[in-house]
């Protein structure tokens, strides 16, 4: 992509506290070191304009952008979407790539609703998750915090904020809104690449 004057990349070299944020902040959410169970893609690129993009990449791949940066071009994309970086809370909004691709290297969900059928539909169209959708809950839920949406087929569609924590959700009535839908994979089809939609509603 030629590059724009509003858009630029940064390695950890040259954002170091931001990338001590985002490293603490995927701690947090999926309690793993997410760059050494990712490995080789365990250094952080970010790249801005509007808005702050997160990605994991190997060391190998930070040389093809350095290449393209010198070149004045950035890319589009690259490596593992690790998600978008904020300046307020939630700091950092997981993208469903980096989710499944953490649940599938660590064989378990952390942070992570299941939903029945009838609750993902509505999801899907921007909704948040009653508790009557709830099937399974995978611990840790942090009221506030992060917490992935996952479908009966085991698949990540979206990412929200959790309004409960783990203990709390059993003293809910069922029409209660345990997930605040913050990104859902819906987007994309509700014509998403346009700005008709927010991508994150946060």
């Amino acid at each position: 992509m030629p590059l724009k004057e509003a858009l630029k990349c940064f390695s950890c070299f040259e954002v170091s506290r931001l990338c001590g944020r985002v490293l603490s902040e995927l701690r947090i959410v999926f309690d793993v070191d997410v760059t050494e169970l990712l490995s080789p893609y365990s250094e952080l690129l970010f790249c801005s304009g509007l808005f702050t993009e997160v990605y994991l990449v190997s060391s190998e791949l930070l040389g093809v952008v350095d290449v393209l940066r010198r070149s004045g071009r950035v890319p589009y994309c690259v490596g593992v979407y690790v998600g978008r970086f904020r300046g307020r809370e939630p700091y950092l909004i997981p993208s469903t790539m980096l989710a499944n691709t953490v649940f599938s290297r660590l064989g378990r969900y952390v942070s992570t609703v299941v939903v029945s059928d009838d609750g993902l539909k509505p999801f899907l169209y921007g909704r948040d998750i009653l508790k009557t959708s709830v099937v399974k809950v995978y611990p840790k839920l942090r009221r506030n915090g992060i917490v992935f949406v996952v479908g009966s087929d085991g698949y990540v569609y979206g990412v929200g904020i959790s309004l409960v924590d783990d203990l709390m959700i059993k003293d809910l009535r069922s029409n209660d809104v345990v997930v605040k839908n913050v990104f859902d994979v819906g987007w994309y089809l509700r014509g998403g690449t346009k700005p008709k939609e927010k991508k994150f509603k946060v």
